[in-house]
């Protein structure tokens, strides 16, 4: 059997462990872009602020659901992929942070050059 025949599959650990760094790295960037929006707005009290709390949640509410539903599947059906499966998971994370950094910059280049969205 050469390399390339080889498939490495990844067990429920690997897989739980590897959404939890998902999961956390993204929080994080949220968190930091949230910061950035509240700093470059005015403060959390401002209404271009307050219109960020609706994709911030939704980010949020992305990102944990897609966690605790492979979460659920790996604790409780013994979810395996392969290696090359598994680099896909990280997409909903991805597109969940990009999200709120499009909306965050939108709202933040609307209320610096005064106009409203």
């Amino acid at each position: 059997m050469n390399g390339s025949e080889m498939i490495l599959e990844a067990g429920p650990s690997v897989i739980l462990m590897e959404l939890i760094i998902y999961l956390l790295a993204s929080i994080l960037l949220i968190v930091l872009i949230d910061w950035y929006a509240a700093k470059k707005i005015g403060n959390k009290r401002m209404w271009g602020y307050r219109v960020l709390r609706t994709p911030k949640a939704l980010s949020l509410l992305i990102v944990t659901f897609f966690t605790l539903v492979v979460g659920i599947l790996c604790l409780y059906k013994d979810l395996t992929v392969s290696r090359y499966t598994l680099t896909y998971f990280g997409l909903p994370y991805y597109l969940s942070v990009l999200y709120f950094l499009i909306k965050v910059l939108r709202r933040v280049r609307a209320e610096t050059k005064g106009r409203q969205l």
